[in-house]
């Protein structure tokens, strides 16, 4: 899975990074194997509060919502696949480097970037 490599490629610069800004340069042509994601910029949070990165998108069939693996801190920003995991989850990197899901009431999309995984 793409965003499965998305997160392993940059899990230790977020961690690194304190959760803040990630920077990467663009190369000018991007290489055939090179893959696509985008920023997420932490949103509609309160201010000591956080944002739950769950294990899976939405509710499970059982009617119970996944488990939190994760959190994001209200204007954090991280990365994830620009593409929707459903209509209302976006797959994306918690602060601990672990890859999952939240709401995109949550999320503001920001830039696309190329990464080579």
């Amino acid at each position: 899975m793409k965003f499965q490599r998305l997160a392993s490629a940059l899990a230790a610069t977020i961690v690194a990074g304190g959760g803040g800004l990630i920077a990467l340069s663009a190369a000018t042509a991007a290489p055939a194997s090179a893959e696509t994601a985008c920023f997420y910029k932490v949103r509609n949070v309160s201010s000591g509060s956080y944002l739950n990165v769950r294990r899976g998108p939405g509710i499970k069939a059982n009617g119970r919502k996944y488990k939190v693996i994760d959190v994001l801190y209200p204007g954090q920003t991280t990365v994830g696949a620009c593409r929707r995991a459903t209509e209302n989850w976006r797959s994306v990197v918690g602060n601990a480097g672990r890859p999952g899901f939240s709401h995109k009431y949550y999320l503001n999309k920001g830039r696309k970037f190329q990464f080579e995984p």
